[in-house]
């Protein structure tokens, strides 16, 4: 239910804007994550999927596999994340995948990365995807909703993308017959030394 609602949200939101950025945005769904796409912003406004390997799968080894576009999708580049503090964010976690070879190299999608600020992405966001892989040893089912909300800074090369301000994270799954939801409200900035706790949304 709660993918239902944020997605609808997404869509609202961009039906407000022009209908020439409306035209942007497009729907990129693979068989582990679904990501709504900016191709404007050069960004994801919202991914979800859910966790299928458990902590006991085997992992294969992410080293030596680089980021892809994705045909007919303007997306950023490398570029955009050269020289500076932003990292190539997964939004659906390449490690939480990594239970099999495809799943693994499906994560290293342009469509699947933000422009995440390196203290984040290596620190608390990087701990709240253990805690995530942790429940899915526990429980069947663990989905997973990103929101992607935006400042008005932008990348500075040629051809740049925007930079988010914020990654809105929530957690589903069902405990005892009752479904549980955590969110978590992260500004995308240098968070080291803070843990994920920090950022729930109460």
């Amino acid at each position: 239910m709660i993918f239902k609602k944020q997605y609808m949200l997404v869509v609202l939101l961009a039906s407000l804007v022009s209908s020439q950025t409306y035209s942007q945005i497009k729907e990129v769904k693979t068989d582990i994550y679904t990501s709504i796409y900016n191709q404007e912003y050069q960004q994801p406004i919202h991914v979800k999927y859910t966790i299928f390997c458990k902590p006991e799968s085997p992992i294969y080894d992410r080293r030596g596999i680089t980021f892809k576009s994705v045909e007919g999708l303007k997306t950023s580049s490398s570029s955009d994340y050269s020289d500076n503090v932003w990292d190539k964010g997964h939004m659906a976690p390449a490690n939480t995948f990594a239970c099999t070879e495809e799943w693994l190299n499906e994560t290293f999608s342009y469509a699947n990365c933000a422009l995440q600020h390196q203290g984040l992405n290596r620190g608390a966001w990087a701990t709240l995807e253990r805690f995530e892989r942790n429940l899915a040893g526990l429980y069947d089912e663990v989905h997973v909703d990103i929101t992607i909300f935006f400042s008005n800074r932008w990348t500075n090369n040629s051809d740049p993308a925007r930079i988010p301000s914020s990654f809105v994270k929530s957690i589903t799954w069902t405990e005892n017959d009752k479904e549980r939801t955590i969110s978590f409200d992260f500004p995308n900035k240098d968070t080291t030394g803070k843990t994920f706790w920090e950022f729930k949304i109460e």
